[in-house]
């Protein structure tokens, strides 16, 4: 029931409450409820799920769940109503206003009373809930200039009440590009900073604003302080009552969420329990956070490398796991992560027109905005399908701000990274694992693709679902059923987001196979076949099978024809073309492999890529024999052969690096298990008295 639990907790988290506050569910635009419960919460859902067992986390949990009910029965929703009525026509089947990532608003209503709800000052462009200027007018073409700014013209209204407990003076700020007028109780007010005394009791609020080019402002103040910390701000006009408990009950929610948090935290550290692992994990999330924070780029990607410096540090026996692999570099990696989005938390950016992200950025608001979440935005899949998804989702947990995009590749590449250990360690024990692992972050963070996190493209979240699928595979070996159809549906997931992996998906069942199990022992299936996990292999293959199914359904629902690839690209980049020489083809074939490989684009040597391509030579010389390397794990070699089929089939180009990264754990784990092979150093030999794993008994 750990999982329940994880479920509830993160429902009553994130349910849009209706008392504002430092942890008010979504959407996540402070820096509080953006870092801890936007990247702390599910890192330690996924790391330490044994909490959730506890009865101290039920106890916060239920009393999240009891407020959660109590704030949508009893009370009125904190903060104005923000409606905004662009100049010009904006999004097919769209009404007179755009929804803002707000479901505190009108988000399921096709024409929304409010845009948005405005619970905090906005003191530049960035910061006002004005997302839609990435959407695209009604015939789906690209925006005009004059449907963004500078040049664009919108009309904003905000009313709602302002509950005084004394009287006091409301005065608002503007800046150059926001012009009309504000009003309290009706009477209108004038000047550059309109302000006017107000006596105790409830007021009502009306501002009426033209807002053009790009200097935006506007800031509330209640006796030259911010309002919003001073004064009660309401949507709709409180009852006395109302008014009388939220003083005293404004911080249940945020005492709740602290507690689990820091119960949760807690319970994490006090599992580590040694103190040299916490030294290293404290120190270089602090160097990294630190350098990441004032913004030292290069010093910042360099520390990611020097986590695999981890393997000097003395772990005690019951921590050589994934446990410590996450504490000695994964924390230090997502405080990478974390720093580095600081900057985004509350704030929108708006994406070049055309690019392969605002067509993502653009379909996700039509899935979750406008309620077609069979469609996906589009017909066909001329783009890659099932990011969009992920791009929607996010956006309504962290609002207008993109700031989700990157946390959430921050921890697919991490599950990369434990794949690559977890394929690892027991090869060549647990500081080879960890070398394992801090390779395909350091390879990222210092190769050509480190742009690409938070980028908004699909690649990313494609090798994240694979990795995550592939350590579900591997643990459905021995935790039954579920984990073995959990494995499936991350498999699927990982195709949906880039059908260029489809074989690399159905290579998840590979790790149907003991990961003990040397490449030479392939060819005599007596060795193995009695090892494999049918399970695993059934439970991978029928829920991919029936997910193929589902994907030709959708398409003939609304296409007339039954296909997976129909309306895809798949022909277009196919490197195979109708009346291509020989020649030609093998010629794009080495090049779009070697662009794989090379993690550039075109190809060429990069000195940050030779793991990759490392790994890559090792997975060939162990296939046609090369003594040692013949001994490598057979799920490694025969998952990166699985992994990069595609790049034998379609081709790519534009955004370096990102038809690699899906690459980049397995060949960074045969990288390192062929170092420890040939150096001498792997954990795995033939038991004694037996003969060696690729020696058939028959020659001995």
């Amino acid at each position: 029931m750990t999982w329940l639990w994880g479920l509830m907790a993160a429902v009553a988290i994130l349910w849009p409450d209706r008392i504002s506050g430092p942890f008010d569910g979504v959407p996540l635009d402070g820096l509080a409820e953006a870092a801890l419960i936007g990247l702390v919460f599910p890192a330690l859902w996924w790391f330490h799920p044994r909490f959730l067992r506890t009865t101290r986390a039920h106890a916060c949990i239920l009393v999240l769940v009891a407020w959660k009910i109590c704030s949508t029965l009893l009370f009125v929703q904190d903060g104005w109503c923000v409606t905004f009525e662009p100049a010009r026509p904006f999004a097919k089947d769209a009404g007179r206003a755009p929804h803002a990532w707000d479901l505190r608003a009108d988000w399921r209503a096709p024409d929304p009373a409010c845009s948005a709800i405005m619970t905090r000052s906005y003191r530049e462009l960035s910061e006002f809930p004005a997302w839609f200027f990435n959407l695209p007018p009604p015939n789906d073409s690209w925006p005009e200039p004059v449907d963004r700014p500078p040049a664009a013209t919108v009309a904003m209204r905000v009313h709602g009440y302002v509950s005084a407990p004394s009287a006091g003076v409301l005065q608002f700020e503007g800046a150059p590009g926001v012009g009309g007028w504000a009003s309290v109780d009706g009477r209108r007010l004038t000047g550059v900073s309109p302000a006017a005394s107000v006596g105790p009791g409830r007021h009502y609020i009306a501002i009426d604003a033209v807002l053009t080019g790009n200097d935006w402002a506007l800031i509330a103040r209640w006796n030259g302080l911010d309002l919003w910390q001073r004064a009660t701000a309401t949507v709709r006009r409180p009852s006395p009552i109302d008014l009388a408990v939220r003083p005293w009950i404004r911080w249940i929610p945020t005492l709740a969420v602290l507690s689990l948090l820091s119960l949760w935290a807690a319970s994490a550290i006090a599992r580590i329990g040694d103190m040299p692992v916490l030294a290293w994990m404290a120190g270089m999330s602090m160097l990294i956070g630190l350098l990441t924070y004032f913004d030292n780029p290069v010093l910042s990607r360099w520390a990611i490398a020097a986590l695999g410096a981890a393997v000097l540090v003395p772990v005690p026996p019951r921590l050589r796991n994934i446990c410590g692999a996450c504490a000695l570099i994964g924390i230090p990696w997502l405080t990478f992560v974390l720093v580095g989005g600081i900057p985004s938390i509350g704030r929108f950016r708006i994406y070049t027109s055309g690019d392969d992200y605002w067509m993502y950025q653009r379909f996700g608001y039509r899935i979750v905005m406008q309620g077609y979440w069979l469609e996906g935005g589009s017909q066909v899949f001329y783009f890659q399908p099932f990011y969009r998804w992920i791009s929607g989702l996010l956006h309504a947990v962290f609002g207008d701000s993109s700031v989700g995009e990157r946390f959430w590749d921050g921890m697919c590449l991490l599950a990369g990274a434990l794949l690559s250990f977890r394929i690892t360690r027991p090869f060549a024990g647990f500081r080879w694992g960890l070398v394992a692992t801090a390779m395909p972050l350091a390879v990222f963070a210092l190769g050509t693709a480190r742009y690409l996190i938070g980028y908004g493209l699909s690649e990313i979240s494609s090798a994240g679902l694979m990795s995550m699928a592939a350590l579900y595979a591997i643990r459905s070996r021995g935790r039954g059923t579920i984990a073995a159809i959990a494995a499936g549906v991350l498999a699927t997931l990982g195709f949906y987001t880039r059908l260029n992996n489809g074989i690399m998906a159905v290579g998840v069942a590979l790790f149907a196979l003991p990961l003990s199990l040397p490449l030479c022992t392939i060819v005599r299936p007596a060795a193995w076949w009695r090892r494999v996990s049918w399970r695993t292999v059934f439970g991978v293959g029928g829920v991919i099978a029936l997910g193929l199914l589902f994907f030709a359904w959708r398409t003939y629902h609304f296409t007339g024809v039954f296909s997976v690839f129909y309306g895809t690209q798949r022909y277009i980049v196919a490197i195979w073309q109708p009346g291509m020489a020989l020649k030609a083809y093998v010629e794009g074939l080495i090049y779009n492999v070697m662009l794989v490989l090379t993690v550039n684009d075109p190809p060429r040597f990069d000195v940050y890529a030779l793991p990759v391509l490392g790994g890559a030579l090792i997975a060939m010389l162990s296939v046609i024999g090369a003594p040692r390397l013949r001994e490598l794990p057979a799920v490694a070699v025969l998952f990166f052969f699985a992994s990069i089929a595609g790049a034998f089939i379609t081709r790519g180009w534009v955004y370096a690096g990102r038809f690699s990264v899906h690459v980049l754990p397995i060949t960074c784990a045969l990288a390192t298990c062929g170092c420890a092979q040939w150096i001498g150093r792997a954990r795995r030999r033939a038991p004694s008295g037996r003969t060696a794993p690729c020696v058939d008994p028959r020659e001995s």
